[in-house]
């Protein structure tokens, strides 16, 4: 089977949420390449690491208490066995699937940087409010507005610092802006968040 189809299949059998599956895999990925103008990135690599990054954290795949970054890379290098991947492909995929968190320090190949930039970078402003606000009741961390509104918060104030390149840098102060002008405009018409 082409590696591409079968990186769909699992992906649209995940039962992964709409926000948190395929088109995010899809967004993480032009933005990485979008953010890397500048190298020549191996797209084979990118593309694979892109699909399935965030694959452990799916309900098909999900287990209880094992990072999802950790066990997604357990799921790519069963899935990516079949295929004749060379050594060093390989390992710069799993490298960067398992390293694409904000908590963890970027990895060592340009595909791994720019892949964890571009998944932090989707979790800010407009694309990342509508990503919060669609998981209400789906994450347990977001049961409700409220809790979403203290998660918009906490990220845009953090996640900024967590980019690594200097494209992202820039993006990240415009997604930031557009976090802020949101949650003042929240604020000023719901009296300080009270009628939320």
């Amino acid at each position: 089977m082409d590696i591409t189809k079968e990186l769909y299949n699992i992906l649209h059998r995940s039962e992964a949420h709409p926000a948190i599956g395929w088109k995010h895999c899809q967004r993480v990925y032009h933005l990485a390449k979008e953010l890397s103008p500048h190298l020549t990135l191996d797209d084979e690599i990118l593309y694979i690491a892109s699909m399935l990054h965030d694959v452990g954290k799916y309900p098909v795949y999900a287990l209880p208490n094992v990072d999802h970054a950790l066990r997604s890379k357990g799921i790519a290098m069963n899935i990516l066995k079949k295929y004749d991947l060379e050594a060093d492909k390989l390992s710069k995929i799993l490298e960067a699937i398992e390293l694409h968190m904000y908590y963890s320090e970027p990895g060592n190949s340009d595909e791994a940087v720019y892949l964890r930039d571009a998944n932090i970078l989707d979790n800010l402003g407009n694309i990342g409010l509508m990503k919060i606000f669609s998981l209400i009741g789906y994450d347990e961390l977001i049961p409700g507005p409220e809790e979403a509104l203290v998660r918009i918060q906490t990220l845009a104030e953090a996640l900024p610092k967590k980019i690594y390149t200097k494209s992202g840098r820039r993006i990240a102060v415009k997604r930031r802006e557009e976090i802020m002008r949101f949650l003042a405009g929240i604020k000023r018409q719901t009296s300080e968040y009270a009628w939320i």
